[in-house]
């Protein structure tokens, strides 16, 4: 009678167990994800109730159609950080019941930005995105 010997082997990791690169590597990926979180621009506050409240306001009135509207958005995404401890920042969007009855109100045109003071009164209305030059402002 021939016997068989079964010879199990058995992997150096358990089942369970996890490597140690591989928590490297998830501390990695998380760690890199809270970064660009962070350095996201916040969103442009849709609260238009602010404006008026004391500090200057900036309201762009946003239409995601809107040529105009993206050049804006643009560019007062790329100066908000260096002015919003003197200015709030604020969008009404088309889309928005909110932002329609604001627009509504004050008369205005997608693709567009109004200027507020402090007490809210309306200052300037810059219509379509302006690139400023040393010599003055251009279309």
């Amino acid at each position: 009678m021939t016997t068989h010997k079964i010879h199990i082997t058995t992997n150096q990791h358990q089942s369970g167990a996890v490597s140690k690169s591989v928590i490297i590597g998830l501390f990695i990926i998380v760690g890199f994800a809270i970064l660009a979180w962070t350095l996201l621009p916040t969103a442009f506050s849709t609260d238009l109730d602010r404006v008026g409240q004391g500090k200057p306001a900036i309201v762009l009135i946003y239409d995601m159609e809107n040529g105009n509207s993206l050049d804006l958005m643009k560019g007062y995404n790329a100066i908000r950080h260096d002015y919003e401890h003197w200015v709030d920042f604020f969008v009404a969007d088309v889309e928005s019941p909110k932002g329609i009855a604001f627009i509504r109100a004050h008369k205005a045109t997608p693709g567009s930005a109004i200027y507020y003071s402090g007490d809210g009164e309306k200052l300037m209305v810059l219509y379509g995105a302006v690139r400023l030059t040393r010599g003055g402002c251009s279309g």
